[in-house]
């Protein structure tokens, strides 16, 4: 079934199948699943945060050998986790022409799912609300800093309370070169770890006018594409 042609009522049991999927699913693999789980979705994104979500044997992990450590154990856990997610996602809505990314805040113990369908993001490009545009300018400018500026970037606002940023074209040639060498591991908790730094310094913040309680990214190497997903208070459209 297509998110388009649903009505609320449709659209708020699917939220709870998949949030309840999610919850479980993580549970089976990681030892202990989220506390909570809060779906966002409309026809472009789908958008799963997770909350309170760190097993025992992680907090061992950080403990002795760092923050890093979990991420590299979540990175390959999920490979096994996503294809079971995305399975039963199609099941109930349509997702054929979607890409998946994840990622994680150790710290708050807070992780996303996001999905996001294939589209021209050049035409998307152009059809950004201009209440994002300052968003968009800091978001190119922390991207300049980290690597390059983006070819193409646009803003999706899920709900008020979910913003993803979409990036197109920001692989400078020496990651090109390490991923090619087979590096991609070591890449992408360097850039997790910039990126991620220069996000939370961003001042979203007084940019959005509200409150910002998590900020997420994550990378597609093979498409040179990258999500950055906002949590925050609610922001009028």
């Amino acid at each position: 079934m297509t998110i388009e042609i649903m009505n609320d009522s449709d659209i708020k049991e699917i939220q709870k199948q998949i949030a309840s999927y999610t919850g479980k699913t993580l549970r089976h693999h990681f030892g202990k699943g989220p506390e909570s789980v809060y779906v966002s979705l409309n026809s472009s994104c789908i958008v799963m945060y997770m909350r309170n979500f760190l097993a025992p044997l992680e907090q061992v992990v950080m403990n002795q050998e760092g923050i890093e450590a979990v991420e590299a154990l979540r990175d390959t856990l999920m490979k096994q986790v996503l294809p079971e997610i995305k399975g039963f996602l199609m099941t109930i809505i349509d997702i054929e022409k979607f890409e998946f990314y994840f990622d994680w805040t150790i710290q708050s113990k807070s992780g996303m799912i996001t999905g996001i369908r294939k589209e021209n993001a050049a035409l998307r490009e152009n059809e950004q609300l201009p209440n994002f545009i300052n968003t968009i300018e800091k978001v190119s400018e922390i991207s300049k800093q980290a690597e390059k500026e983006p070819n193409h970037i646009y803003v999706e606002q899920v709900n008020p309370r979910t913003l993803v940023v979409v990036r197109e074209g920001i692989l400078i040639r020496i990651e090109k070169e390490l991923i090619a060498l087979g590096h991609e591991q070591t890449l992408r908790i360097a850039k997790r770890r910039l990126e991620k730094s220069l996000l939370e310094d961003g001042e979203f913040d007084k940019i959005l006018g509200v409150n910002v309680h998590d900020i997420f990214v994550n990378w597609d190497f093979d498409l040179d594409k990258s999500v950055i997903v906002f949590i925050t208070d609610p922001i009028n459209p």
